[in-house]
């Protein structure tokens, strides 16, 4: 009879879920279970493991039992989102879709504190399941209709439905829509692929490809460059408008030089949005446990008790990010999604929703997989959410990460110095006798040795305001000397923290 209540609830609860949600309560009537509430599913989690893993950021284990009586173990981070330096982060395997890579390994070279895994994908191919925005940036869009997880500048969670709507204007003529972002081209309609899509659009031979390119002496505008198919070139700094079917129309015979307007629109309760990905299905609403499971498209197996993610919000404002083993016989069992909506009430959620589950269930916490994974090993990804603290550094207008965040000593940036060696272009050489770390670029020639305070730059001898010194295995180096020692201009920006380094390319 519950399982019989919990799918009607799910067909019929609040359409009002379709837009979205802050973290604050939205006024709605949330959809919860007629009766006295299921027994708890925790254990009150020991005092004595919760552990402070960085300003801001507390992780403990947590076990209990599943309302079949199977044995239930987990992991939870919460995480003040109003810390200096503290920022939730969508990180896409192998800097865009189309690939994987496991948590492990994600979370390690972007210097993360913690992280654990993102939105559903497909395994095959490495692209999203619905849509993936990463600093603002559409990366991919579809028009499958889950509760989708947004991140704001200022590390504010939002859950709902989104529904960007792309546009483009030919020559001054009102706005077309797009169907679909970094997708299989749309039958009949319009798909926009971005540089974070790969070199080529994933056009067919009975498409027509527009390339865009900017429109000189002109920003945020473009124009058609040029008219091809079968998958043109994508423009590092433009798109590429494919065109199928009906779609084509007057499209294909556009002159060169015709300018054209792309716009992004977020819509409404997206404001300020940084990273999301789409998830689902929505498990809290106002405290309460919600179940629309069925309604956001999950069917059959799905639905059964498995290893799980979920993400919420605390009346606190705190973002709590969960993972429950499951599938692990005399350990854990995993949860059902009814289940998962208790256990983030229980844990003091007034908003959650679910991410991707079962084999990619994941949780790391200061260099090691916390979470047994259901599979034996660690599936790959195809994106995660991170939890870092560190300095944010970009190189030309892109952030940069090294897997040991770069570290404030006596206000100087310490960074690692292969890894600044390594983005700046330079050759590395490691002297093992002597300890002594040499780059050189364009020319330009620095050797530092850990410990001491002063450093060889092109034969000269100069005194360092911090020196090289190790931390966590790594050689860390002051960053404004040693990129304006290999020829880049480092600056500091105050509002909000950062380093800018601006560097010409090596000829």
């Amino acid at each position: 009879m519950k399982r019989l209540v919990s799918l009607l609830l799910g067909v019929t609860f609040l359409w009002g879920s379709l837009a979205a949600c802050s973290a604050e309560p939205a006024g709605a009537e949330p959809a919860t279970l007629p009766g006295p509430a299921p027994q708890p599913l925790l254990d009150v989690p020991p005092a004595g493991q919760v552990q402070t893993v960085a300003p801001g950021v507390r992780y403990y284990p947590i076990s209990g039992r599943t309302w079949q009586g199977e044995p239930l173990k987990g992991h939870v981070l919460e995480v003040d989102p109003g810390q200096d330096l503290l920022e939730l982060r969508v990180a896409v395997s192998g800097g865009a879709p189309g690939s994987t890579e496991t948590l492990s390994r994600l979370a390690a070279r972007h210097g993360a504190v913690a992280a654990v895994n993102g939105g559903f994908f497909d395994p095959s191919r490495g692209y999203p399941v619905g849509s993936l925005v990463q600093d603002g940036r559409l990366l991919a869009a579809s028009d499958i209709l889950r509760t989708s997880v947004g991140i704001t500048g200022s590390n504010r969670v939002r859950f709902g439905y989104f529904v960007p709507r792309v546009t483009v204007s030919f020559g001054g003529s009102g706005p077309v829509e797009v169907a679909r972002v970094n997708t299989a081209p749309v039958p009949g309609g319009i798909t926009l692929y971005t540089p974070a899509w790969g070199e080529r659009a994933a056009s067919a031979t009975d498409c027509i490809d527009l390339v865009l390119r900017p429109e000189v002496g002109k920003s945020g505008c473009y124009e058609v460059s040029e008219i091809g198919s079968g998958g043109s070139p994508i423009p590092r700094d433009g798109y590429v408008l494919t065109l199928r079917g009906s779609a084509v129309g007057a499209c294909a015979s556009l002159p060169a030089g015709t300018p054209v307007v792309v716009d992004f629109d977020w819509g409404p309760g997206w404001e300020g949005l940084k990273h999301l990905v789409t998830a689902g299905p929505l498990l809290v609403d106002e405290g309460q446990p919600v179940l629309q499971a069925v309604m956001e498209g999950f069917r059959g197996s799905v639905l059964e008790p498995a290893a799980r993610t979920a993400i919420g919000v605390d009346k606190r404002g705190r973002v709590l990010l969960v993972v429950v083993e499951g599938r692990q016989k005399g350990w854990s069992a995993g949860v059902t999604l009814e289940e998962l909506a208790y256990l983030m009430a229980e844990l003091g959620a007034v908003r959650a929703a679910a991410l991707d589950g079962g084999g990619s269930s994941g949780m790391w916490v200061k260099g090691r997989l916390v979470s047994r994974p259901s599979e034996g090993r660690e599936r790959g990804l195809a994106d995660a959410i991170l939890v870092l603290r560190q300095v944010p550094v970009y190189l030309n207008g892109s952030r940069i990460f090294f897997d040991v965040p770069p570290v404030v000593d006596g206000g100087r940036i310490l960074v690692p110095v292969r890894g600044i060696f390594e983005v700046l272009g330079a050759t590395v050489h490691w002297d093992e006798k002597t300890g002594t770390v040499t780059a050189t670029r364009g020319g330009c020639t620095i050797s530092l040795t850990p410990g001491k305070g002063e450093a060889l730059v092109d034969g000269r001898t100069v005194p360092l305001d911090a020196p090289a010194r190790v931390v966590e295995g790594r050689v860390m180096v002051p960053l404004r000397l040693v990129g304006q020692a290999l020829g880049a201009a480092v600056t500091w920006q105050d509002a909000p923290p950062a380093v800018i380094i601006e560097a010409k390319p090596v000829k």
